[in-house]
């Protein structure tokens, strides 16, 4: 920790309460407390810990039931860090008093921030990259539920035997037909009304969840075109993949380079050597859905013939590995010109406007 920091405050986030412990620069515990997950508890807890100098804090469930509290942390203009919960565990397990509570929590965040603040990401305000990640994952739950629509339709469908529908269920071509291949059927029986009743109301499903999803994507595109436009221009990065790196991407402050980018979004191979051997194995980590985002990006790339993505992948291939292998070696150096595309998004945007 630097010299100025003299206090750490650990907080174990949960949705009705928030436990603290403050701790000084040995570890001695000189505060506890419980609040309220609300303003007012927020504002009791700064009121509070306002007597200790050179104070940070450090917060587990940032980006989930901790994500107000941080807000109105940053808003007072404190030093905030995000202390993952795998950290915290290893931490309490070291720990000298044995058991599991909220406060003991605390204690152990705060412990995390003490000896390992140099390996935490530092919360930080981006309000239009919070924006564009609640608005992906938003447009992301609708396409699941409009799978599930889609499949509700395939299944009656299949009951009323009919077999040829369209392979693309969710515009209004493919509903069409289906509207057209069921009709004949109306009456025939009672279980064939209920069917049809059942596609209906699915198929009706499907064109209110795809106009909100066209509705999010006009919404995205503002946000995506002014924080990191050039991802555009990548083969696979449509504007739905582009708002899933960076709004998952986190604050580049906390990456040091592309290797932890690599690490972050969990395609970077986690080393596993002992002794004379040398090995690696997948990285089942990191953020899923940057994961996804470069899966897609890798998949696209591989059926553009004469893309340098396929060069790439079927020269991994030509030296005896797997497609799967080959794909996550694709994926790993598309981090790398992901990291330093949204790298130089940031320093365009941080770079002060010439006066006219």
């Amino acid at each position: 920790m630097g010299g100025s920091v003299k206090h750490v405050a650990g907080v174990d986030t949960h949705k009705d309460t928030h436990s603290i412990a403050v701790i000084d620069r040995v570890g001695a515990v000189v505060a506890e407390l419980t609040i309220a997950a609300t303003v007012e508890g927020y504002a009791q807890a700064i009121t509070r810990v306002t007597e200790f100098e050179g104070l940070v804090w450090g917060i587990e469930g940032t980006g989930s039931y901790g994500r107000g509290f941080v807000d109105e942390l940053l808003r007072r203009g404190a030093s905030v860090f995000d202390v993952p919960g795998s950290l915290t565990k290893r931490h309490r397990r070291n720990a000298s008093r044995r058991g599991k509570s909220d406060v003991q929590d605390a204690r152990a965040i705060a412990g995390v921030v003490l000896r390992e603040s140099g390996r935490l990401g530092r919360c930080e305000r981006s309000d239009e990259q919070e924006a564009v990640r609640v608005l992906y994952d938003r447009r992301d739950r609708l396409v699941h539920a409009r799978t599930e629509a889609i499949n509700r339709i395939r299944a009656a469908a299949l009951r009323l035997d009919v077999r040829e529908l369209p392979a693309k269920l969710s515009n209004g071509v493919g509903l069409r037909k289906v509207h057209e291949a069921i009709d004949f059927l109306r009456g025939s029986s009672y279980t064939a009304d209920a069917l049809i009743a059942e596609i209906e109301e699915a198929v009706s499903d499907v064109e209110r969840i795809s106009d909100r999803i066209r509705t999010l994507e006009k919404q995205i595109r503002p946000f995506v075109e002014r924080l990191a436009a050039n991802l555009l221009t990548l083969n696979g990065a449509s504007l739905v993949v582009a708002a899933g790196l960076i709004g998952h991407s986190g604050s580049l402050s906390n990456i040091r380079n592309a290797a932890a980018f690599a690490m972050r979004a969990g395609v970077a191979p986690v080393p596993c050597s002992s002794g004379k051997s040398k090995a690696v194995r997948v990285n089942t980590g990191g953020n899923r859905q940057l994961n996804r985002c470069l899966h897609v990006m890798a998949l696209v790339q591989v059926r553009t013939a004469g893309h340098a993505g396929r060069v790439y992948y079927d020269r991994k291939r030509g030296e005896g590995k797997t497609h799967r292998a080959a794909m996550r070696a694709l994926k790993r150096q598309l981090a790398t010109v992901v990291y330093y595309r949204l790298a130089e998004s940031r320093r365009l945007m941080e770079r002060p406007t010439a006066a006219a």
